[in-house]
């Protein structure tokens, strides 16, 4: 998410009923290092992780700043644009996530442009986690009849879900 919502809420009481509802870590894109005060030591201080991001533009004098109070795991946003586009480059992918891993022992999951079984291969031979979001929101919009979920809703989600790990787990094989 962001942080005004968060911020406008009160960070003390949304971190409250984050925890009081089992949230396990937060993964706010728009809270930079500099401000860890703000948000990223108050959800650690309540044990909840604070995920930060790590993007093709994040430079070698940049990575530790990025990397200094994450936890839970390193999110790499695989390629810059807009999110749903098609991945285009695994390789440089993967000598990202040796970069990164070189910094931390955080598990780095990567996400963005990846909407297939192969796809999932691809990158899970470098990432220890594999993030899809466009790809199943495609799958819901696709099954909506008059703005519900449809019959097939649920069985387009997880067969495209299953296939998806399939293809990260034939990674690891």
């Amino acid at each position: 998410g962001y942080y005004n919502p968060i911020y406008i809420y009160g960070v003390d009481a949304f971190l409250d009923a984050a925890a009081s509802v089992g949230v396990d870590g937060l993964i706010v894109v728009d809270l930079p290092p500099e401000e860890d005060a703000e948000l990223c030591l108050p959800a650690l201080a309540k044990s909840i992780s604070f995920i930060r991001l790590a993007t093709p533009t994040t430079d070698s004098a940049r990575l530790p700043a990025v990397l200094k109070n994450t936890s839970g795991f390193v999110y790499y946003v695989s390629m810059t644009g807009v999110t749903g586009a098609a991945l285009s480059n695994t390789a440089a992918v993967g000598e990202a996530v040796a970069r990164i891993k070189a910094h931390t022992e955080l598990p780095v999951a990567v996400g963005f442009g990846i909407k297939t079984p192969e796809d999932a291969a691809r990158i899970g031979r470098d990432a220890d986690g594999v993030v899809v979001g466009s790809a199943i929101v495609t799958a819901i919009a696709d099954t909506l009849e008059n703005g519900q979920a449809g019959p097939g809703t649920v069985e387009a989600v997880h067969s495209l879900v299953t296939t998806l790990a399939q293809g990260a787990k034939r990674a690891r094989s």
